[in-house]
């Protein structure tokens, strides 16, 4: 199973606090947003203009030491993009990008819930490798598949 615990500990927020690139009053701000409009926090925040996808992408690569990937270079086979709801993709921002054995490599704009990744590799049967993208590539990926 991924590296949960170094995934999840940490909320994103906090990270951005300690970094100095939010208040608490921003944070706290974008919570509200957030959850009145259904969207993820990283999301929230880039359409509120706090913060760019490629400064967002910085702060989890740096914190977490996750890759980062360039989904729309890879030629994703249709197969692995059908396992997965595209609306699910969409909501938690992340695609399958290759899968080698046992293995599915996956691409998230974002910090994903452990009950998520479980689900995601419960579905699958597979390990998760994750790599970080922004999420503009996400739906690049998703709208070139029509989906």
């Amino acid at each position: 199973m991924v590296a949960l615990n170094r995934l999840t500990r940490k909320k994103l927020g906090e990270i951005l606090i300690e970094q100095g690139l939010l208040s608490e009053e921003q944070v706290q701000d974008t919570l509200r947003l957030q959850h009145q409009l259904g969207l993820l926090f990283g999301e929230t925040l880039v359409q509120q203009k706090l913060l760019s996808e490629e400064k967002l992408v910085s702060v989890l690569v740096s914190q977490f030491g996750i890759p980062y990937i360039l989904p729309t270079a890879y030629s994703i086979p249709k197969e692995l993009l059908e396992i997965f709801d595209p609306q699910m993709m969409r909501r938690f921002q992340f695609v399958p990008i290759d899968s080698i054995g046992s293995v599915l490599v996956v691409a998230i704009a974002g910090l994903l819930s452990e009950d998520l990744l479980r689900e995601i590799e419960g579905q699958t049967g597979c390990t998760l490798q994750l790599f970080l993208a922004k999420m503009s590539e996400i739906n690049a990926v998703l709208a070139g598949h029509g989906l």
